[in-house]
C-alpha cells in the first residue's frame, strides 16, 4: 500500500506541477499542460483524449513531430499502459509500457512500468537520440519539424535491421513489413484520415548493405536524400494569424472542437482560412480522434468555426 501512495504522489507532482524526472535527460514540464483532464489514476490508463494530449505535449517539447509520436505509440501498444487486468504491458521481449522502452537501462525499470508520464518521457527521449544520431540517413535541408526527416530515427527506434530494410535486398521491392513503414502508414491513416500521402523516399537497393540471414546491423550507403513530392510539416505548429488552405473538398467546419458538434460551413478545397488561437484537443473524451481542432475563419470574416488539423495546410507548403 505504501508503494501504492508514493506513486500515487509522485503521478499528482508529475501531472500538476510538471516535475523532473530523476534519471531524465532534462526537466519535463509537459504534463502540466495536461491537468485540466485531472490526475492520473495507478494502474489504470487515462481516457483517449487526455492520452492525446500527453503524446502531444511531450512531442512538441521535445520538438518532435507529435504525429511521429503518437503514430509509435500506436504501433507499440495501441496506446495502452496497462492490460485490462491493471497490470503493466510487457512484451516477449521485455519491452515496457505505453512507448515499449526496451534495453534501456539509463531508465528506472519500475516509473517505465507505472508512470505513464514517465514512460512516454522515456520514449520521446529516445527517439531524439536516433535522430541526432550521424549515421543515419537525412533529407536534405530538412529540419525536424518535418515528419518525413523522421522516417529514419523510427526506424533507429525498433532496430535497424535487415527486417527493416525499406527495400527488399532480393528484389527491391518496398518492405510495407518493415517497423517504420507501419508507423508511417499509422501517420497517413490517423493524423492525415487516409486524405494526405507522405512524400517518399527513391530508394534504390545499393543504398543500404546487409545479409539478410544475419541479424547485425543495416550499413547506410547512402546518407542524404532529395524528396522530389511535397514535404510534411507537423501540423501542430500554426500560429495564430497563420493562413491555410484545406486539403480536400466538403470538409466540416464545425461549431465546437468535436466532430459532434454542429456544421457551421462545408467548405472547398482551397478555400482560405486564418488560425485565431491555439489547437484544442477533441471535447469528447472518449473520442478516438488523433487529430486536433483549430479554431479559423475566412479572411472575409464572415465565416468561424473549428477545422480538423487533418484537412489544412500552411499556404506556400
Amino acid at each position: 500500500m505504501k508503494s501504492i501512495l508514493v506513486r500515487a504522489g509522485l503521478l499528482a507532482c508529475l501531472i500538476l506541477l510538471g516535475c523532473s524526472y530523476k534519471g531524465a535527460s532534462a526537466e519535463v514540464t509537459w504534463p502540466s499542460k495536461c491537468g485540466a483532464y485531472g490526475t492520473i489514476k495507478p494502474n489504470q490508463n487515462p481516457s483517449f483524449q487526455h492520452l492525446n494530449c500527453l503524446l502531444t505535449s511531450a512531442a512538441l517539447e521535445a520538438n518532435i513531430p507529435p504525429e511521429v509520436v503518437k503514430a509509435v505509440a500506436t504501433k507499440e501498444s495501441g496506446w495502452k499502459q496497462f492490460d485490462g487486468n491493471g497490470q503493466p504491458i510487457i512484451s516477449q521481449d521485455g519491452g515496457i509500457g505505453l512507448m515499449q522502452i526496451t534495453n534501456q537501462s539509463g531508465y528506472d525499470q519500475q516509473k517505465l512500468k507505472y508512470d505513464i508520464n514517465y514512460n512516454i518521457q522515456a520514449g520521446v527521449e529516445i527517439l531524439s537520440k536516433m535522430y541526432q544520431r550521424t549515421d543515419l540517413p537525412k533529407i536534405k535541408d530538412a529540419k525536424p519539424e518535418v515528419i518525413e526527416n523522421w522516417y529514419f530515427p523510427v526506424m533507429a527506434y525498433n532496430g535497424t535491421k535487415p527486417a527493416n530494410s525499406p527495400l527488399y535486398q532480393s528484389n527491391g521491392t518496398r518492405n510495407v513489413n518493415a517497423y517504420q513503414e507501419q508507423v508511417f502508414a499509422f501517420i497517413e491513416r490517423d493524423s492525415f484520415l487516409n486524405d494526405t500521402k507522405l512524400s517518399q523516399y527513391p530508394f534504390k537497393t545499393t543504398d543500404f548493405e546487409y545479409d539478410s540471414n544475419s541479424d547485425a546491423n543495416i550499413k547506410f550507403k547512402k546518407m542524404e536524400y532529395i524528396l522530389t513530392d511535397p514535404l510534411h510539416p507537423s501540423r501542430y505548429l500554426f500560429q495564430t494569424g497563420n493562413q491555410v488552405v484545406v486539403t480536400r473538398d466538403s470538409v466540416n467546419l464545425r461549431s465546437k472542437p468535436s466532430s459532434s458538434s454542429s456544421i457551421v460551413s462545408v467548405l472547398a478545397k482551397n478555400t482560405s482560412l486564418i488560425i485565431q488561437g491555439n489547437f484544442s484537443y477533441d471535447q469528447s473524451l472518449s473520442s478516438s480522434n488523433q487529430f486536433v481542432w483549430y479554431p479559423v475563419k475566412t479572411p472575409d470574416q464572415r465565416v468561424v468555426g473549428y477545422i480538423s488539423s487533418a484537412y489544412i495546410m500552411k499556404v506556400g507548403m
